[in-house]
């Protein structure tokens, strides 16, 4: 009988032990996000016809949610340094999705018409979003202009020209002409606007439109602030469009599958001393 509850005694050790393992050394939780995690914009567009309702809040339990609303038309800007959930009322159901720092999103109708929101800015359907819209550093935008080395006969065009900054500054200082093109047309509105106010306006063209789509082959040099892959998207376009010798000077992001082509490669550092890398090809 001793024996017994030796036994008996022994297996309920085993057993707590093994309990207690499983209690005390769980596989860690990842770390959450340091509080000192840079924040990000999250552009979200209203491309419909009506008011869009809409809750966000933090990813994983952030804390509680904050209704708005966006007018048709209208865009808001939310600094973030998490991933966002966002919901709102579709067809009498409640619609969520999660949204990424550092993307710009738009409300629009799907195929039947009813309210969905899309990753990219522009609204557009079947139109690649090539880049969310950051603007160049004057610091940068003066030393890509040097680097084209432009005449009043040549013509350049910025592929997503955001506010037309390029594009003004090369006709102002070089007294060379420009067309930009942004699919956003509130980066339209502003390029005209700055445009007028420099004196240039009949030097420049705006044009709200899908880059892959433009007939650049007037150009002298292109000038991109794009990523990687729209570089890569637009590639075969400089190929079949762009005479040769034509410049195409790229901020911060490469050409993949044109490093035969590259130049010259610099750094230039804005007012705020952060570097920004300018990569110069030649068709």
């Amino acid at each position: 009988m001793k024996r017994k509850l030796l036994i008996f005694a022994a297996a309920a050790v085993l057993v707590l032990g093994a309990a207690a393992l499983l209690l005390f050394h769980r596989p860690e939780a990842p770390a959450p996000l340091s509080p000192g995690v840079e924040a990000r914009e999250i552009s979200i567009r209203n491309v419909t016809a009506e008011d869009v309702e809409y809750e966000v809040v933090e990813a994983e339990g952030g804390g509680p949610g904050k209704r708005m609303i966006v007018k048709p038309g209208g865009i808001h800007r939310l600094q973030a340094s998490r991933p966002l959930d966002i919901s709102f009322p579709r067809s009498g159901r409640t619609v969520s999705h999660r949204l990424f720092p550092g993307k710009p999103y738009s409300f629009r109708y799907d195929s039947d018409d009813l309210l969905e929101i899309y990753e990219g800015s522009h609204g557009w359907q079947e139109v690649e979003d090539l880049a969310p819209f950051v603007p160049t550093p004057m610091e940068v935008v003066d030393r890509m202009l040097e680097l084209a080395d432009l005449g009043e006969d040549d013509v350049l065009y910025d592929l997503g020209c955001g506010d037309g900054r390029i594009v003004i500054t090369a006709a102002r200082k070089y007294g060379a002409r420009g067309v930009g093109v942004d699919i956003d047309p509130a980066r339209i509105r502003e390029s005209r606007t700055g445009a007028r106010r420099a004196g240039v306006r009949s030097r420049v063209e705006f044009h709200e439109a899908d880059a892959m789509k433009v007939d650049i082959s007037r150009a002298a040099v292109v000038t991109l602030y794009l990523l990687p892959e729209s570089n890569a998207l637009l590639r075969p376009k400089f190929e079949k469009e762009l005479e040769p010798g034509t410049l195409v000077i790229s901020h911060n992001y490469h050409i993949p599958g044109w490093e035969d082509k590259e130049v010259r490669s610099e750094v230039v550092k804005d007012a705020d001393g952060k570097d920004h890398t300018l990569f110069v090809y030649r068709r």
